[in-house]
């Protein structure tokens, strides 16, 4: 019969004190050193918190840029024929004056002119509507501002879109959201620049 001596009993006893040690300190490791976080990740803001919040994204545009300079700069003003004709040949935000805020990935993506915008970035434009004067000379405008913009959403949202989902108020308790068709198809034309216009780059710096 082979006996163990105290030595042997001890050694034995502290390499499974060791193995129970490294047992417990592998099942209480925090989950991170197995999966680390993603990298610049951002949550993507809902509709109405963009519109109560935008003023604190950064601000491209130093002062205001005028859609329609020339009809801005009219000593009459613009009439309601020479506004729609405007509006009918560059858009909804003709004879406007705006100003354009983005969000962080939107900026980072704008001052790197990279070829598309990630998912999360938001672009919004703020307008200051110019209004019109009637033949009788008076002058008018159908509100004094509004709000449209563009939130890059996951692919598969409107792929055919770039998966923009655009919005519009003059009032933030009243958004339109959505895939306005009138939006949809005014950036088409800007599909090669992930249906951003960015005519007013030139008024950045």
């Amino acid at each position: 019969m082979v006996t163990s001596s105290n030595e042997d009993i001890l050694t034995i006893m502290n390499l499974k004190a060791d193995a129970v040690v490294f047992i417990l300190l592998i099942s209480t490791a925090p989950t991170w050193a197995q999966s680390p976080p993603a990298l610049n990740s951002y949550a993507i803001p809902s509709i109405s918190e963009i519109a109560t919040t935008f003023t604190n994204y950064s601000r491209i545009t130093k002062d205001i840029v005028y859609v329609n300079p020339q009809l801005a700069m009219l000593c009459r003003g613009a009439t309601k024929e020479e506004m729609d004709a405007a509006r009918t040949k560059f858009g909804p935000h003709a004879n406007t004056g705006i100003l354009i805020y983005m969000n962080p990935p939107a900026a980072d993506a704008f001052g790197t002119n990279a070829v598309s915008f990630p998912v999360g970035s938001v672009i919004v434009k703020q307008k200051t509507i110019l209004g019109y004067t009637h033949n009788n000379g008076k002058w008018a405008r159908d509100a004094d501002s509004g709000v449209g913009g563009m939130v890059k959403r996951p692919p598969g949202y409107d792929p055919a879109h770039g998966d923009w989902e655009y919005f519009y108020f003059e009032d933030p308790k009243k958004i339109e959201s959505g895939r306005i068709s009138s939006c949809v198809q005014c950036h088409d034309a800007a599909r090669e620049k992930d249906h951003v216009f960015g005519t007013w780059r030139t008024e950045t710096k």
